[in-house]
């Protein structure tokens, strides 16, 4: 589309909200956008040329059209710039690589005896949640500290509801007893106040609580109890020793800074929860020239989803056109009120300067690891004569039992790093029996079909099996038509050893398409190392994949013996029981308490599992 006819499109574009999609000559989406006024916002990007920045006027030399599509309100625009930007992928937004959910603490107040658990999805339901912590370990220690300090269950709903006598913390005083009566609700919901007290940082209530109790008991002459409250406060005391706390409104809240060097860009957020810092987390946004502000709203837009904590208050860097839109986007996906604040002193400014000078660090430190691995990952170019360096790799497997619900795997591993957000499965659909290198033919010319047509071809693919599964990426790739991509495949060769009681030796051959020859490298080489730590990965996300599908086959192939009990029952039973073993030990009674399930269905379980 010529300049003029782009420029009459733009000057007819609606002074309406909704989102724009700039694309090139071959209608590829380069960016999208929302606005509040489309014609005015699109049409901003083609005025005062000589102040925008190279990125901005390298995306707008490829604009060859816009397309735009007009919603009610602004709302609808951010709802739908979101979902069109998943679906995309345009190179010019930013890209925010954390789809990593972080773990947090789950209090199930709506239980009669609640407990706690870890979780990675918050749910809008009547539990209470802490978090999210920066560090699953440190979560899990937290836990072990709260289950020491609080005897509270830990058992799960399932064991929890079927147990006949108390399990080993009862007998260790690290639980009271709830599943046998051992204790009213009323007397553990008192525990539970206390636990959840502790979680929200109001240690000073606590403390006057439990002193209270403490002066009770001995007044009624339970000493023994007495001795324990005293040495719960203790601990509980040397726990708020080491906390940091830095500020004292006990408020929850994010606080998010900003570093620029050099075209590059990252963002820090401190997780500040009942005012205490639980850590912290950094965020690497390469090559971005866009405003401040921008940066700020796409990272908020991305980072903050339905099933992730979102706290009272969002400290930002920079104030942000669309504040009061995200402020109400942010408040309903709550719940609750959010505020986005940009604080000009106080202890909130000195929070952000903390965030920022956490920020500079990490990127600092991020350039230095770069760095680093740019250096080690041209050694691999030049060691395994490959065509391109290797920053993205993609490594594949196959799990089956002779044949038997065969899966493949690939696991990505980027700059080095595994990529876990483009992990993925592959059920085989087109082979049966035990056919290796059918299956790797199947997942290979499904994953690169896919890849051709959305522009997403790796650099490297990596496979476990020698020559013969190299010999099938090889057809699969001429196939398609790829030259561009490098293949290897990589294989174990046992041999005896010298000597009888040495058992065997393993080396590692490297299979490259333009060698007859396995390349072969030192046993402590860096680079051979690397490649079996994604061959080994590869192989554990398949396997781990094949045990999750044969034991769901094992499982349906039990409860589907039973008339009358379809896919819709079968998970009831085992959503209510936990596994077959518990589902055959049941009494007709619990059989028939569990949801869409009547006393004659429970009958025919029963008697299925106990024939006379």
């Amino acid at each position: 589309m010529a300049a003029t006819v782009l420029k009459q499109k733009i000057e007819s574009l609606p002074a309406s909200p909704g989102v724009y999609l700039f694309k090139d000559q071959e209608g590829t989406v380069l960016y999208i956008g929302k606005a509040g006024n489309l014609r005015q916002r699109v049409g901003s990007y083609f005025q005062r040329l000589k102040e925008k920045d190279a990125k901005t006027l390298a995306l707008l030399e490829k604009v060859m059209d816009v397309e735009t599509i007009v919603t009610d309100t602004e709302k609808e625009a951010l709802i739908l710039e979101d979902h069109l930007i998943k679906e995309h992928h345009p190179r010019y937004n930013i890209k925010l690589r954390d789809d990593k959910r972080y773990p947090c603490l789950r209090l199930s107040i709506e239980e009669d005896f609640p407990t706690l658990t870890i979780v990675r999805r918050i749910k809008r339901d009547c539990s209470l949640y802490f978090g999210p912590y920066p560090s699953a370990t440190s979560l899990k220690e937290t836990l072990k500290l709260i289950r020491r300090l609080f005897p509270i269950r830990t058992c799960q709903e399932a064991k929890f509801s079927h147990r006949t006598r108390p399990c080993i913390h009862y007998e260790m005083d690290r639980c009271l007893g709830p599943c046998c009566g051992k204790i009213d609700r009323t007397q553990y919901g008192e525990v539970i106040q206390q636990v959840k007290l502790f979680l929200e940082g109001r240690n000073r209530d606590l403390l006057e609580r439990l002193e209270r109790q403490m002066a009770e008991a001995a007044d009624q002459l339970h000493f023994e109890k007495a001795a324990r409250i005293r040495d719960q406060i203790e601990h509980i005391r040397k726990v708020i020793e080491k906390q940091v706390v830095v500020s004292r409104d006990m408020m929850d809240r994010d606080v998010i800074g900003l570093y620029r060097q050099d075209g590059r860009v990252a963002l820090y957020s401190l997780f500040i929860r009942a005012g205490k810092l639980l850590g912290g987390k950094g965020f690497n946004l390469s090559s971005v020239s866009l405003p401040a502000e921008e940066i700020l709203s796409s990272f908020i837009k991305q980072y903050y989803r339905e099933d992730r904590f979102i706290p009272e208050e969002i400290l930002i860097p920079k104030p942000i056109p669309e504040k009061d839109l995200m402020e109400g986007w942010l408040t309903e996906l709550k719940g609750k009120k959010v505020q986005l604040l940009f604080p000009q002193k106080g202890g909130k400014r000195r929070l952000l300067r903390m965030a920022s000078e956490n920020a500079e660090k990490f990127l600092h430190r991020e350039i230095h690891l770069e760095n680093e691995k740019g250096d080690f990952l041209s050694d691999l170019k030049e060691n395994l004569h490959l065509r391109r360096v290797p920053k993205r790799i993609e490594a594949f497997d196959i799990s089956n039992l002779q044949g038997g619900q065969a899966v493949g795997s690939m696991v990505t591993f980027e700059d080095g790093k595994p990529r876990k957000d483009r992990y993925r499965h592959f059920r085989i659909r087109t082979i049966e029996g035990a056919d290796d290198y059918g299956m790797m033919f199947e997942v290979l010319l499904r994953r690169y079909r896919r890849a051709i047509d959305e522009k997403d071809l790796p650099d490297l693919v990596l496979l476990d099996g020698g020559k013969g599964q190299l010999n099938v990426a090889k057809e699969v790739f001429k196939e398609l038509g790829i030259k561009e991509v490098d293949l290897l495949s990589l294989a174990k060769e046992r041999r005896a050893g010298n000597l009888r009681h040495q058992g065997e030796r393993v080396d590692e051959k490297i299979f490259h398409p333009q060698y007859k020859e396995p390349i072969l490298l030192g046993k402590h080489s860096s680079v051979l190392l690397f490649l079996d730590q994604i061959r080994d990965e590869a192989h554990r996300f398949a396997l781990t994949y094949h045990k999750k599908i044969r034991k769901k086959e094992a499982l349906r192939s039990v409860l589907n013996q039973i008339p009358g009990i379809g896919t819709i029952r079968q998970r009831e039973l085992l959503r209510y029981f936990g596994s077959v073993e518990r589902i055959k030990e049941a009494t007709l009674e619990e059989l028939q308490n569990v949801p869409r399930m009547n006393r004659n269905l429970a009958e025919t379980v029963y008697h299925y599992f106990h024939p006379s």
